[in-house]
């Protein structure tokens, strides 16, 4: 007779007597057992919880904190109404001054840094796409604020769906690849995280469905998964209005259910890899995809500015390629969110608890910006915070000028780089100078000048490196004053190589570059570079650098835009001459090619 079956007739009592024999023994021990571990994970991840709030004190929501240093993760929606300083409350009773330093509008995702510590507790990153329905989750708090003290609270469920995309709604919030969870989640949970039962943190609450779009949790509740905010926590480190990215092509679900390319722009760079309407779409970003709505989820995770895989089918075969994305919004100043985000704060609203009402234990009056820590905030035009953006430039461009010779005759000088390709045995001459860069090769010669830089003046088989020679020259030159914009971007994985650098975006004028540095060392791994809108980029990496007169590397790598692959090239000699290249090339007369 099954347990059901032989209930029947039995008293509240022993009904309850024997479901706690058949709970009694599981495969993770007794449920005592399992319970006491459950409430010392709670207590070890309780710490790094944050209670957000305007200087104020009225509303807030929630955060966690993801570095001993104070960086803390939250809602946009959380943060946007508490000004670019606010107050951070742990469970420790404390209350923390905090300063904004990146958002994420589309994302929903904010970054903030505690001041005041460097020992700050912090959360321990999982794994979101190992994350399955049914595993259970913790998501701690601060619904209501109901917590004097800031301890968070905790609520307790499952996981009900993963990969889910929700739609911005009428807002440009976008919530992509999260995970739908049943634990409750209610005003003042959001930016709180969620974590696996073992206490490693999985995502981020910050969107529910509430009945008749009340206040009253409904049992469906979405976290933005781990994976996408990783993907962009050293974008928002950037102090930057971090942008979510886009492709020039659209995709849809066909009669057999294959992701269908439908359009694609002719000006874009996944048409010059080959892509075109009807082929099929088989992967994109390392995933496989069998739906649109699964590109859709899986294009939202990226930020805007990163190379991306793709691999498409046609009649030829399958294809395999990269694109860069480009950017969704483009927001030059902190979006305004709806008003339905927009944070109420009337004494007699009634979906405002006690603690959330002006005169509540956290209501004050705001107070001034605490003169230690005014010094942390910049504004600028699609910045959150330029401060960051400064400190972390300093600190990737500094030490490469401190390598390079100070000197006024290296900014004139000509450098005469000699080198031979190891696989066809080409050997050549790259000079490049103040005024320009020339190419010999045997009988074919190219020069590239400083002013009106186009891609007809590139060797086809060397492509870009004429360009990128001439940014990699003026880099050098110790004077970021002779561009016109000097920003750093991030963290983002090198393709093809898949190396995870630190780039540093530079506009000199029509030229656009982004610099690649990894390793601790100062000197650059890599470069690419726009000439001109509609033209392929210019993709050179650089290994093995030398410490002379002029730091050089002992290879210089093209990347063959087509097929991915790196052409390396050794350096045999790099001489440092006192004259300027012309147009001459070197006493030959250039042509284009």
């Amino acid at each position: 007779m099954s347990f059901l079956n032989g209930i029947a007739g039995l008293s509240l009592t022993a009904v309850v007597l024997s479901a706690q024999m058949v709970l009694a023994d599981t495969p993770n021990g007794t449920v005592a057992e399992r319970q006491q571990r459950r409430v010392e994970t709670i207590a070890g991840i309780a710490p790094s919880v944050v209670c957000v709030m305007p200087p104020g004190g009225q509303g807030g929501g929630s955060g966690v904190l993801i570095s001993a240093d104070g960086y803390a993760i939250s809602n946009y929606h959380v943060t946007s109404g508490s000004g670019d300083f606010m107050k951070c409350g742990l469970n420790d009773g404390k209350l923390y001054d905090a300063v904004i330093v990146g958002i994420d509008p589309t994302g929903d995702i904010a970054l903030i840094k505690l001041l005041g510590r460097d020992d700050f507790p912090f959360c321990t990153p999982g794994d979101s796409d190992r994350v399955r329905a049914g595993d259970e989750v913790l998501a701690l708090g601060n619904p209501f604020l109901l917590a004097a003290d800031f301890t968070p609270t905790v609520t307790y469920g499952i996981v009900s769906g993963v990969h889910r995309y929700q739609y911005p709604a009428g807002t440009f919030l976008e919530y992509t690849d999260c995970i739908q969870i049943d634990a409750s989640i209610n005003p003042g949970n959001s930016g709180g995280p969620l974590f696996d039962i073992d206490g490693r943190w999985i995502g981020i609450n910050g969107r529910a469905s509430f009945e008749k779009r009340g206040r009253i949790n409904s049992g469906a509740a979405y976290a933005i998964s781990v994976r996408q905010i990783l993907l962009f926590i050293d974008h928002l480190k950037s102090g930057r209005i971090v942008d979510h990215g886009r492709t020039d092509f659209t995709v849809g679900t066909a009669a057999d259910g294959l992701v269908e390319v439908q359009e694609v722009s002719e000006i874009s760079e996944a048409w010059r890899r080959g892509l075109r309407p009807g082929d099929e779409l088989v992967a994109f970003g390392d995933r496989a995809l069998t739906s649109a709505n699964d590109f859709k989820t899986i294009l939202g995770i990226f930020p805007a500015g990163i190379r991306v895989p793709l691999t498409y089918r046609n009649r030829d075969g399958v294809h395999s390629s990269t694109v860069r994305l480009l950017p969704l919004h483009g927001f030059d100043a902190a979006p305004q969110l709806p008003e339905e985000r927009k944070p109420k704060k009337r004494p007699d609203d009634p979906d405002q608890e006690p603690d959330e009402r002006p005169g509540s234990p956290h209501a004050e009056e705001a107070p001034a910006i605490p003169e230690q820590y005014a010094h942390l905030f910049k504004e600028k035009k699609s910045f959150a915070n330029y401060y960051f953006n400064e400190l972390h430039r300093d600190r990737l461009l500094n030490p490469l000028q401190d390598s390079l010779v100070s000197s006024e005759s290296n900014k004139t000088a000509t450098w005469s780089i000699s080198w031979k390709s190891p696989n066809s045995g080409t050997v050549g001459e790259l000079i490049v100078g103040a005024e320009g860069a020339g190419l010999l090769t045997g009988k074919n010669n190219w020069y590239q000048p400083i002013q009106d830089q186009h891609p007809s003046n590139e060797a086809a088989d060397l492509w870009g490196l004429l360009s990128a020679s001439l940014q990699w020259n003026r880099l050098f030159q110790q004077d970021l004053d002779l561009f016109s914009e000097v920003i750093y971007v991030g963290a983002e994985s090198l393709v093809p190589s898949g190396r995870l650098v630190e780039t540093v975006f530079i506009q000199d004028g029509a030229i656009e570059s982004r610099w690649y540095f990894s390793g601790g060392s100062p000197l650059p791994v890599g470069v690419d570079v726009v000439m001109s809108a509609g033209q392929d980029e210019a993709r050179i990496r650089f290994d093995d650098w030398q410490d002379t007169t002029i730091p050089s590397p002992s290879r210089i790598g093209i990347v063959d835009v087509d097929t991915e692959q790196v052409r390396w090239l050794t350096v045999d000699a790099f001489d440092v001459k006192p004259r300027a290249v012309r147009d001459n090339t070197g006493g030959r007369e250039a042509t284009s090619q």
